[in-house]
């Protein structure tokens, strides 16, 4: 059966038409379908890929040892190299994603677990090839490569360069090694053990007079519930079973911690920042004009959380369970189908092609969005760039959030789709960027939305939603990098007890909601709830956020510039050929300047103005 309707929509260039959409009832089923990457971990595709990632590996490390030892040649050794590394990674990804993913929906699933151990053990390998690239390069005179007739390497330049500044931290081969081996029972253990453990965690809570055992996400998911009886059981019941589950996953924290801290002072860098700082393509002078722009703008953020809770009836702040309280009266929920319909029929407005690429998601079951014990919580997209594909995870309950985040996660595959014929060596996107089509997009529907609102009520629960989401993205993502940062700290002098933990995220959270919150009713687990602190490999996966939600709203700012919506493709796919510098430079912005981040959060500003006008 198919839904037909007709709509005014504009094209990137600005030209308004009416086109008929047609959207299929076959996708809504709320279950990803992984089938086409594999159809299973007994199939013959997986088992021959597998065996093969590992052979042509073996014979990759062969060739870097017989070659590698001298730069003769050096130009068509490079082109070698990178072709190789771009089509491992490429077998290897579609690999990685069948078990990763199938894992992420069901963290009992002890196929996927081991299959998932086989896989990153190879990766290990891998990245000892990465390792003898790189040591290459040490003895290469990049600039004799500036002026190569090689279309390989002129369309490569960005990542050989990237690397060659890597090699001034590497290690010798045998320790790069041993750490890539340690790291598959130490790191990547101890996030599974988290990821295992929080995805069974239940939380006890009584609803309508019924005892219930409930899912983690799905008690979270209570925060915006429309009752503040509710509201605070969840919070209260979502405390105990953090608490009950506190020493392993502190455990899991000052396990990963501690291993990236001994493999920083291994490599010789100055913090556990400067590594991450280099990961996300920023310098310390973006980094530093973006944080203190951002200082800058939280007071008047506290003033809409002191203003929230005078109309909540609170006179001490916000109590933390009345953070996403809704205001006001928007009582639309949406199903899955409606959900669909409503994002594809509304972006479609700024771009056809955008509004068809989400509903070809929808319609080949890209998304997983049903709500069930076992499954990871959180919201995220992973490219299978082997398919030129997406997989979306996240829980859907109907609410307006929901769709937002929905509509955030199709921005990632929208990315994803941009880099589509990129090589993988080319495809790597820092976190930075990573959250421009995401926050781009949320930001497009929830001004759609905004503009349908009629009613008081409505338009106070929309403008609430975006300064709620601002909050978050400003003030609770500072708290989350000086609880990081405070926690590496503490950590070189040995692992903090959970109630030193507890006490680190209290004092963050006062120093950046500060008069805002109430400070009887803050969270002293939200370190436990939120999976970006548990990743082996990457830390500080917080201000990333920031950068990118202020990015997004300069990106945004220029849609209706002629042409926007090719440059906005282009700037897309080049986020994995440049630093944030380079790649905000190409549509003229200038990230090293604190005016430009201030320009961003004076949208935000003047939303709060309009907030406390109420």
């Amino acid at each position: 059966m198919e839904l037909t309707y007709t709509r005014k929509l504009y094209h990137s260039c600005g030209i308004m038409e009416n086109r008929v959409l047609k959207l299929s009832r076959k996708g809504d089923n709320m279950r990803w379908v992984l089938t086409n990457i594999y159809p299973s971990f007994e199939s013959e595709e997986f088992k021959n890929d597998l065996v093969r990632f590992e052979r042509e590996i073996t014979e990759f490390l062969n060739w870097l040892d017989a070659n590698l030892n001298t730069t003769e040649d050096a130009e068509k050794k490079l082109e070698y190299v990178i072709s190789k590394l771009n089509d491992l990674s490429l077998l290897g990804g579609r690999l990685y994603n069948f078990a990763s993913l199938t894992l992420s929906a069901d963290a009992n699933n002890e196929i996927a677990a081991k299959y998932l151990d086989v896989i990153r053990s190879k990766f290990v390998d891998l990245s000892l090839a990465r390792t003898k690239f790189r040591k290459f390069l040490k003895e290469i005179n990049i600039e004799l490569l500036e002026n190569t007739n090689s279309d390989i390497l002129k369309s490569h330049m960005f990542a050989i360069k990237e690397q060659k500044l890597l090699s001034k931290y590497m290690l010798s081969e045998k320790e790069e090694k041993i750490i890539s081996m340690m790291r598959l029972t130490g790191g990547n253990a101890w996030n599974n053990l988290y990821e295992k453990t929080t995805s069974n965690l239940l939380c006890e809570i009584e609803l309508n007079g019924e005892k219930k055992k409930l899912p983690l996400m799905r008690v979270r998911n209570l925060a915006y519930d429309k009752s503040q009886d509710v509201r605070k059981r969840a919070y209260e019941s979502e405390l105990k079973a953090c608490e009950s589950a506190a020493n392993v996953i502190a455990q899991c924290l000052n396990s990963i911690k501690g291993e990236f801290l001994t493999e920083v002072k291994l490599r010789g860098y100055s913090s556990p920042l400067e590594p991450m700082l280099f990961e996300n393509r920023i310098s310390e002078e973006t980094f530093n004009a973006m944080m203190e722009a951002v200082k800058e703008t939280m007071p008047k953020l506290r003033m809409y959380l002191r203003k929230k809770a005078n109309l909540l009836g609170h006179s001490d702040g916000l109590p933390w369970y009345d953070l996403f309280a809704p205001l006001g009266g928007y009582e639309k929920t949406w199903s899955f189908e409606e959900a669909r319909k409503y994002i594809v029929q509304n972006l479609s407005v700024f771009s056809q092609e955008l509004g068809a690429f989400i509903d070809n998601a929808f319609e080949n079951n890209w998304i997983d969005a049903e709500t069930r014990p076992g499954k990871r919580g959180g919201a995220f997209c992973a490219s299978v760039k082997a398919l030129k594909e997406s997989r979306i995870l996240m829980s859907f309950d109907g609410t307006l959030d929901n769709v937002l985040t929905l509509a955030h996660e199709l921005g990632h595959a929208f990315h994803n789709y941009c880099l589509k014929d990129e090589t993988s060596l080319n495809s790597t996107t820092p976190a930075t960027l990573a959250e421009t089509a995401s926050i781009f997009n949320e930001t497009l529907l929830l001004n759609m939305i905004k503009l349908e609102a009629i009613e008081d009520g409505e338009k106070l629960a929309l403008l609430d939603k975006e300064l709620s989401d601002a909050v978050q993205i400003i003030i609770d993502i500072y708290s989350r990098f000086l609880f990081e940062k405070a926690v590496f700290e503490k950590r070189t002098s040995g692992p903090p007890s959970v109630e030193e933990l507890k006490e680190i995220m209290l004092n963050a959270q006062k120093e950046s909601y500060g008069e805002g919150l109430n400070k009887e009713f803050l969270h002293p687990y939200m370190w436990l709830v939120k999976p970006h602190y548990y990743s082996p490999t990457f830390h500080f996966y917080n201000f990333p956020y920031t950068f990118g939600m202020l990015f997004a709203l300069g990106v945004y700012a220029k849609r209706n510039e002629p042409g926007f919506f090719e440059m906005y493709k282009k700037l897309l796919a080049s986020t994995g050929k440049g630093t944030a510098e380079e790649v905000a430079a190409s549509v003229g912005i200038d990230i090293t300047k604190k005016e430009f981040w201030k320009s961003s959060l004076n949208v935000i500003e003047t939303a709060v103005e309009e907030f406390l006008k109420i």
